[in-house]
């Protein structure tokens, strides 16, 4: 059972208010409330508690409302769950379920000041959560930990995670100097070893995204993990909830702070403003640890060739937001390809002045738009509405031939652009273009079916490349055109995915079919649709593939019972399937 008093001091912006709607999710019980300090009358429909005011509030004056309240919020965004037999007791909002366990404006764009959360549990149990832990006071049966954050937040971003946890620390310096920020872990006590190689990244983590994004946003407060149990992460501000400590989990997560956190998508159509900044801040990890070549290989992994929107046309559709393939890959790939067509220079200080605009609010993705426009100078609209709002992606079909031109040689490029289920794409097209007397890279817009480009050369062509370093999310191919028609994609057969047995334990077979050769990456994921593990990830000959889960996550912990779901994709589409787990 929780029990639980929130109270909400709000400003008036509007006309003047006379009650004040809160979302609250309606199988809590509301047992009083007050305004202005004097007991109010209340009532509800649906998820919507409205409270009356104690009188009229004109804009500018400001009100405080408390609403006590009782239930059990158990759910999918309220877990009473345990670990090794001791209680966990865990939150998980986002989308909208902050009203699941608290009286809250559940906007995104409506983000509260500050936060502080006073919380009473049996001893023994330590509560993690936002922002800095002002004091914690053992009462003998009871310790009650109030923590409190005074860096505007998303109401889904508020969090607690409850357990006897064992914590240590490490500490970042800001690149301003000054006092370190204490960088907390709420760990598994059986975990502390495991923790330890992944952990001891966060700290040189933080300090290349800050030199590459500005400092870390709540440099002020702190940021830590907590473990929970949830195969995956939640960005919480300043307090990530880990149910993993792979390294990629862990810069994923910590690129929210700046990125989802700090900036918050203003709905859940504009979603890959969070999930794919941070799928992009994986690689970006990688390029600054490993290499600008780790960067494109892993950018490569994360490429996704099939239908829909990165923006998220039906919000009330929890997989739609939270759809690997769109929000996550393709949406990592629009940052990729924002930052091959600006060039760094200019990318970077378009992030910069994104954070200088935005910073502590919430944004669309033509607020974005318009911020990397002012930057560069140049006119983005194209870009955003064939990556964010259209579908699928260019395939360039190119032939080439040389000619005598002066005293000098010059290429004759043509490329012919024939994409199945897409209208044509205008890029700036890279071009590399190999020759006996040295490399010549050169960059040519492209946006019609067919189009023809003139380059001098140094000397005899030996080779030409379309987009060799990988900016574009594109499939090519040198084929002869002269005389011909434009060439077609052709339409591969849709592949098939099952599994069996199905309920399962301890394992299940997992049966993949495609048609044609290409990339097959098959992943499970828990019913939040976060990610529980990844079964393939590459090329694959056309066929039968066949590939066994054994209830076990990618850091080979076994996973608890209930519905997961295998996701296939392949070039020639996506498949979704449900598989229960019974232990």
């Amino acid at each position: 059972m929780l029990t639980g008093l929130v109270a909400t001091t709000a400003r008036v912006v509007g006309a003047p208010l006379a009650a004040l709607d809160l979302d609250l999710r309606s199988s809590l019980t509301v047992t009083a409330a007050t305004a202005g300090g004097a007991p109010a009358a209340w009532s509800r429909a649906g998820d919507v508690l409205t409270v009356t005011l104690d009188r009229t509030y004109v804009p500018g004056e400001t009100v405080t409302v408390s609403v006590a309240y009782q239930g059990n919020p158990a759910g999918s965004y309220f877990g009473w769950s345990s670990v090794g037999g001791q209680t966990m007791i865990w939150t998980l909002s986002e989308p909208y379920g902050s009203r699941h366990w608290w009286p809250c404006k559940d906007l995104n764009t409506d983000k509260a000041d500050s936060v502080g959360v006073r919380v009473t549990v049996p001893d023994g149990l330590i509560v993690a959560s936002n922002g800095l832990l002002e004091s914690e006071v053992d009462n003998g049966a009871t310790r009650t930990f109030q923590w409190r954050t005074r860096y505007p937040i998303a109401p889904y971003l508020v969090s607690l995670a409850i357990h006897p946890y064992t914590r240590f620390s490490h500490w970042y310096t800001p690149l301003a100097g000054g006092d370190p920020m204490e960088v907390q872990y709420f760990v598994y006590p059986s975990h502390y070893e495991a923790v330890q190689t992944n952990y001891a990244k966060t700290v040189p983590m933080i300090t290349a995204f800050a030199q590459a994004f500005g400092e870390y946003p709540f440099v002020q407060e702190k940021y830590g993990h907590a473990e929970f149990t949830w195969g995956g992460g939640m960005e919480h501000q300043t307090i990530t909830s880990l149910g993993g400590y792979g390294e990629d989990l862990i810069s994923h997560e910590l690129a929210h702070q700046w990125w989802g956190d700090m900036i918050t998508c203003a709905d859940f159509h504009h979603i890959w403003l969070n999930e794919g900044f941070a799928t992009w801040c994986e690689a970006y990890w990688k390029e600054r640890t490993a290499g600008v070549a780790t960067y494109r290989a892993y950018m490569n992994a994360a490429a996704y060739l099939g239908p829909g929107t990165v923006y998220v046309e039906d919000a009330s559709d929890f997989w739609a937001i939270f759809d690997g393939n769109l929000s996550y890959n393709k949406g990592s790939w629009v940052v990729h390809m924002l930052r091959g067509v600006l060039g760094d220079e200019d990318f970077f200080a378009g992030l910069a002045a994104y954070r200088e605009q935005y910073a502590y609010g919430s944004v669309t993705t033509e607020q974005f738009r318009d911020v990397m426009e002012q930057v560069s100078g140049r006119d983005l609209d194209a870009f955003f509405q064939q990556w964010v709002y259209g579908e699928y992606y260019p395939f360039y079909y190119y032939d080439w031939e040389t000619t005598a031109h002066g005293d000098g040689l010059e290429l004759n490029l043509a490329v012919v652009q024939a994409q199945a289920g897409a209208g044509l794409f205008a890029m700036p097209l890279p071009v590399r273009v190999t020759t006996a007397a040295g490399v010549v890279d050169t960059v040519v817009w492209n946006d019609a079916e067919r189009q023809s480009y003139r380059i001098a050369v140094p000397g005899a062509v030996t080779g030409v490349v379309l987009d060799p370093d990988g900016w574009i999310l594109c499939e090519k191919a040198a084929v002869p055109l002269a005389g011909t028609a434009a060439p077609e994609v052709p339409a591969a057969a849709a592949p098939v995915l099952a599994c069996a047995p199905n309920p399962f334990n301890p394992e299940t077979e997992v049966v993949v079919v495609t048609a044609a050769a290409g990339r097959v990456d098959l992943a499970v994921h828990d019913a939040a649709g976060r990610l529980v593990g990844v079964l393939c990830a590459g090329d694959l000959p056309a066929g039968e593939h066949r590939f066994r889960w054994r209830g076990r996550d990618d850091a080979g912990r076994a996973v608890a019972s209930g519905t997961y779901f295998l996701r296939l994709r392949t070039p020639a589409g996506s498949v979704l399937r449900p598989v229960a787990l019974v232990r």
